[in-house]
């Protein structure tokens, strides 16, 4: 270690060059990285939704639509024509209307009226359209292209959404995050020039992580979307802690090279033991089924770790060559000392202990009966996409079409399971072989034209189109009924569609929920077990935590609002490795001055000594958060941006309010529980306790 940390010191120059040089390249290489924007693709490969799409691929050619799309057409032949115009664009695959349903040579007032209104209704004509994702936003605005009446709602429009969002968002968000962050900085450091080595120090890291994401093939758009501003948020105080070993180091009069050596080697323990709570917080995500949840922890964890080597190795460097120049920027501190707030603290640690005793259960209860969304969430208010998808349900009610496909061969049980699907209460039109071609015209003789779309080598297809939302509990109680009924009549079926897909993910998410968690509690509690050599801190520093936790997801319930249940996923376990590293810092130096002095003075001392350490990092990942809440469009990374940055401003208000009396009042028990600790005995008001400003190198 002491090698490793002298060369790093000696070889400073050529370790800024070779950063250099990885910096540029992994600058290249993140304008390549693929982002995947269908959360679809991330459920796993043995969900039923996920096999019927192969089926469906495979036997027919025709595809789930995603888009809905009206037009103005005062009748039928128009409407026609329009289709025709829509086949036409670039990027659309199918194009279905009323011709594909019904006979349109006879009459539409002697059709079914339910039907012919599903299509064709008060001068409108609505197309389901199937159009290919890679390019949403481009098949969007082509389609946009047509007509200025035209209106788009669907799937299609999500991806589109998402895709537009994440180019052009990113940019907008880092230019307000940055600043603000820079002006936290300068407050709470001592020379003007230190933001600028911090900012650069983790700036190298992220661009590190991100250029790097080219070797995992493709990410999500939401790991694209809040990576950068989540590793910054979350790694910013590795740099602020070895800076300010570094400046007391050289305070105690020692030389540059020494001081950062010494530097080094005292932060190596502190930092790698927080990022290490950091990174086991992400990689629990792995093991979550559905694909969103292990892109994001892999993404996560791996900036982690950049932002740690280029911490442990690239800042010294950094800090070395720049060193003068920061001496020439010092400045006053801008912060309190925190004294009366140490008092505060102590007078109302009873008083603070019994407010988060009386909200932890109820703030539990809350977090676990929210009304959850499991897709891309709401629109922006005033948008377009908004105002067409009102438009269009508005006029033609909810719909959602999805292929339901059996075994072949029997015309009877097709029949039967024709006739239960139509008598469902939501079930707006069925298309399949047996209600559109003459039954006793022999499947052999018609033309593939006519059997492509409707009947396979192995497979029959029955098309429904359904007055259902793409999630909610309508949507899946007719898709749960529907493969009740289907099960009755055949033991083999394959069913999809967006509300198929949902209800999938719904399942898949929540049988995650069980699993994540638990392992995120037990790894960082695992690392604060041998942190501390303690049986009882990581129980109670992960309960703190928690708490808070509790409490920010229990502000959507008591606020009547929905939640994401991925962001409910994610910020269950990445506010615990986030900011558990507030517990952790407040302990070491409780514990450090109770070897010494007494309850009361150890806790007014932690106080005084940590808040300024913590306030920073609380401040940045608060206002990263709430900025990804203001500026982002796409409703579930909105809503990941604002349950982040209430969620670090709890963890740092229970941190400061609520472990110091915890602490204080388990202080025994808290010696018993841990191996070699031995704490100061004396009474609380013996005046002859060495004070902290007495006890000198004591301490």
């Amino acid at each position: 270690m002491k090698k490793l940390i002298n060369g790093i010191v000696k070889h400073r120059k050529i370790i800024l060059i070779i950063f250099l040089i990885l910096t540029i390249v992994n600058v290249l290489l993140m304008l390549q990285v693929n982002v995947n924007y269908n959360m679809r693709d991330y459920l796993p490969d043995d969900v039923h939704s996920t096999k019927s799409l192969e089926v469906l691929e495979e036997s027919f050619s025709f595809s789930i639509p995603n888009a809905r799309v009206t037009f103005p057409a005062s009748d039928i032949q128009e409407a026609l024509e329009i289709k025709e115009d829509l086949k036409e664009s670039i990027g659309i695959e199918q194009v279905l209307w009323l011709d594909d349903t019904v006979d349109i040579s006879i009459p539409l007032e002697l059709q079914d009226s339910e039907i012919v209104e599903s299509f064709f209704k008060n001068g409108k004509a609505l197309f389901q359209v199937t159009a290919d994702t890679e390019n949403a936003a481009e098949v969007v605005n082509q389609i946009y292209d047509l007509d200025p009446d035209i209106r788009v709602a669907g799937e299609l429009v999500d991806l589109a959404n998402a895709q537009n969002a994440v180019q052009s968002e990113m940019i907008q968000i880092t230019t307000f995050v940055v600043p603000l962050v820079l002006i936290i900085l300068l407050i709470t450091t001592h020379a003007w020039l230190e933001p600028l080595i911090f900012g650069i120090s983790i700036g190298v890291g992220i661009i590190l992580n991100l250029g790097t994401n080219i070797f995992l093939g493709e990410i999500s758009f939401i790991s694209q979307a809040i990576a950068a501003v989540l590793q910054l948020a979350v790694s910013m105080d590795y740099a602020i802690f070895l800076l300010n070993r570094f400046n007391a180091n050289r305070k105690l009069g020692h030389e540059p090279e020494t001081a950062m050596t010494m530097a080094i080697k005292r932060a190596f323990s502190a930092i790698s033991s927080s990022a290490s709570t950091t990174i086991f917080g992400f990689l629990a995500l792995i093991f979550m089924r559905f694909g969103i949840g292990a892109d994001l922890g892999i993404v996560m964890a791996k900036g982690i770790v950049f932002s740690f080597i280029s911490v442990m190795v690239f800042m010294p460097c950094l800090i070395l060559a720049m060193y003068k120049l920061v001496d020439k920027t010092t400045h006053r501190s801008f912060l309190p000392s925190f004294k009366n707030l140490a008092k505060i603290v102590f007078r109302g640690k009873a008083i603070f202990i019994l407010i988060a005793a009386l909200v932890m259960v109820p703030s539990f209860l809350a977090s676990r009966a929210n009304e959850f969304i499991y897709g891309m969430g709401g629109y922006p208010e005033d948008s377009r996409i908004l105002e067409d998808k009102i438009e269009i349900e508005d006029e033609f009610g909810l719909q959602q079409q999805m292929s339901l496909m059996v075994p072949k061969g029997n015309v009877t049980s097709e029949l039967e399971l024709l006739e239960n699907i139509e008598a469902k209460e939501n079930t707006i039109s069925v298309i399949t072989y047996v209600n559109t071609v003459d039954q006793a015209i022999p499947q052999e003789v018609l033309s593939d034209e006519g059997l492509e779309m409707l009947v396979s080598d192995q497979y029959t297809q029955f098309i429904i189109t359904a007055s259902i939302g793409s999630e909610g509990d309508e949507a899946f109680s007719y898709v749960e009924d529907l493969r009740k009924t289907t099960q009755e009549i055949y033991d083999e079926h394959y069913l999809i569609g967006e509300s198929v897909a949902m209800l999938d993910m719904k399942d898949t998410i929540e049988q995650d929920d069980k699993i994540v968690n638990g392992l995120a509690i037990l790894a960082i509690g695992l690392v604060i077990l041998i942190a501390f050599r303690s049986l009882s801190l990581p129980l109670i520093l992960v309960l703190v935590i928690e708490i808070a936790i509790w409490i920010n997801l229990s502000v959507p319930y008591f606020s009547g609002k929905t939640l994401s249940y991925i962001g409910y996923l994610i910020i269950s376990t990445v506010q615990l490795g986030a900011t558990v590293d507030y517990a952790i810092l407040y302990t070491e130096h409780y514990l450090f001055h109770r070897k010494n002095i007494s309850r009361k003075e150890s806790l007014i001392e932690s106080i005084k000594e940590t808040v300024s350490s913590l306030l920073p990092p609380a401040l940045i990942l608060t206002i990263s958060g709430f900025i990804l809440y203001l500026i982002s469009s796409l409703a579930i990374v909105s809503e990941l941006g604002l349950v982040l940055g209430r969620g670090a401003i709890l963890s740092f208000l229970m941190v400061v309010f609520v472990l110091p009396g915890v602490l204080y009042f388990l202080d025994k028990f808290v010696e018993k529980t841990t191996w070699g600790l031995k704490l100061y005995k004396s009474s609380e008001n013996n005046p002859t306790s060495t004070a902290p400003e007495n006890r000198g190198k004591e301490a």
